[in-house]
């Protein structure tokens, strides 16, 4: 896909080129008259720019219906706009495949191309947990907001919300033969107990780290339970499914395993199904997060392909 800006500096190119052939040619008209050979001259390089014209106008149409636009607003949970964040779509193994920043309002927009991406992100790097310079204050640092299986598949507006905790990991699926609900994996990150746990356990830093090749032992039996999000009568859960939201009917804590020393906290909540359907050929799922003993909190959303290529 091109982008906008160098598609609007090549034809500014080329219109300066075509503008020159042209008083080349008028030029060469005058003092010539119409001698063949000074046809030539001008009518190839002439040919060669509508020839490329017709090829570039092709390309900027081709990667205008191939790509979609993604537009929205960034804001934390009280609705104050949260400014130079940057909106982050990654392929596999987290590569980055686009991105965009808000603006003072915090709003943002960008053209990207169609199809699955495995996540999206919204960060400030500036008030980041382990990017912030050491001035920023503790209470002023901030986490991310997460999208999974993000489905690029139409012009959409997205307004993001993010504070001071993770809706990490959303996985969703259902179990067939089961009572018909959903089961909705997440991990919560809240930084104010990972601030506390890191200062106890600073070996537990893995951010910016490659761990594609690292060796996994089994949880040892004296492993150390690190909180990195509340206990489970401390977690208030909240689920949309397709703007709608939906009974919440039960909520399972589990052990996450970190590394053979440690183990935190995870949920699996099950809901009930939406009301009501939609046309798209998915469903989102935003799951919002707080915890009740601190106040952090934060969303994250899921998309989830319909099953339609199951025979009904």
């Amino acid at each position: 896909m091109l982008p906008t800006l160098i598609i609007q500096q090549k034809i500014h190119i080329i219109r300066g080129k075509y503008d020159s052939l042209r008083s080349q040619f008028a030029t060469l008209k005058s003092e010539r008259g119409q001698h063949s050979k000074y046809m030539t001259y001008v009518n190839t390089p002439i040919k060669q720019f509508f020839t490329f014209l017709f090829l570039l106008s092709y390309t900027v149409g081709y990667a205008q219906q191939d790509s979609v636009t993604i537009h929205g607003q960034v804001t934390d949970f009280t609705g104050k706009p949260q400014d130079s964040t940057t909106i982050i779509w990654q392929y596999a193994n987290f590569r980055i495949a686009a991105q965009a920043s808000t603006d003072k309002d915090g709003y943002y927009t960008a053209r990207i191309p169609k199809g699955k991406y495995q996540s999206m992100a919204a960060v400030n790097f500036g008030r980041y947990l382990h990017t912030a310079s050491a001035d920023v204050a503790d209470t002023d640092k901030r986490l991310e907001f997460w999208g999974w299986d993000f489905i690029a598949d139409r012009d959409t507006t997205l307004n993001l919300r993010y504070h001071r905790m993770e809706a990490y990991g959303i996985r969703v699926f259902r179990i067939p033969g089961s009572m018909p609900t959903y089961q909705i994996f997440v991990q919560p990150q809240g930084l104010t107990r990972i601030q506390h746990t890191l200062k106890e356990h600073p070996d537990l830093l893995t951010a910016g780290k490659n761990l594609k090749d690292i060796q996994q032992e089994p949880l040892n039996e004296k492993a150390t339970y690190v909180p990195f999000g509340p206990s489970i009568d401390q977690l208030k859960a909240t689920v949309w499914i397709d703007g709608e939201e939906v009974t919440l009917l039960h909520k399972q804590c589990m052990e996450l395993y970190l590394t053979s020393n440690y183990y935190t906290n995870a949920y699996l909540l099950t809901v009930d199904r939406p009301k009501h359907d939609t046309t798209l050929p998915y469903h989102l799922f935003k799951v919002e997060l707080e915890d009740l003993e601190n106040g952090d909190r934060g969303e994250g959303i899921y998309y989830m392909e319909k099953e339609t290529y199951i025979k009904q």
